[in-house]
């Protein structure tokens, strides 16, 4: 591995660390102002759909999903790198709010850097799962 990759793989690990401890002032200080997040699902079908645009919006989702989840575990258990883009497989315990269920689930992330920096993630998940452990979405799409 060369070192932009092994910087790639040290970048996200962090974040995953960060996010993992809800540490959301860590993980948005590794991020760019403009960093976008896009959750690739459908917006009448998904709660958790559409893309942020800045942190700002990113926060917006990022409490949220705290408010609606308890995370029990948040852990990259795949990393893969090939030069500016990374995939991760991602194995996440939470507990609902609404249900008071505890249940696992994958995700997917697909990322794309620009000199280290983490510039576009997405995000594969189990919609139908999250959807009927959150209840219905609580705010506007945002557009691509």
């Amino acid at each position: 591995m060369d070192n932009e990759q092994s910087v790639v793989r040290q970048k996200i690990t962090q974040l995953y660390r960060d996010y993992e401890s809800r540490n959301l002032p860590n993980v948005l200080n590794g991020l760019p102002d403009d960093f976008c997040f896009e959750w690739a699902s459908d917006p009448r079908t998904a709660r958790y759909s559409g893309i942020c645009h800045g942190k700002a919006e990113l926060l917006a989702q990022l409490n949220d999903i705290g408010a609606n989840f308890q995370f029990n575990a948040y852990r990259a258990v795949n990393i893969l790198v090939d030069g500016d883009r990374a995939a991760a497989q991602l194995e996440l315990d939470l507990t609902s709010e609404l249900t008071g269920h505890r249940f696992s689930v994958k995700l997917a992330h697909f990322w794309s850097f620009k000199d280290g920096v983490p510039t576009h993630l997405v995000e594969y998940q189990d919609t139908a799962l999250i959807g009927s452990e959150s209840g219905a979405r609580s705010s506007a799409h945002r557009n691509a």
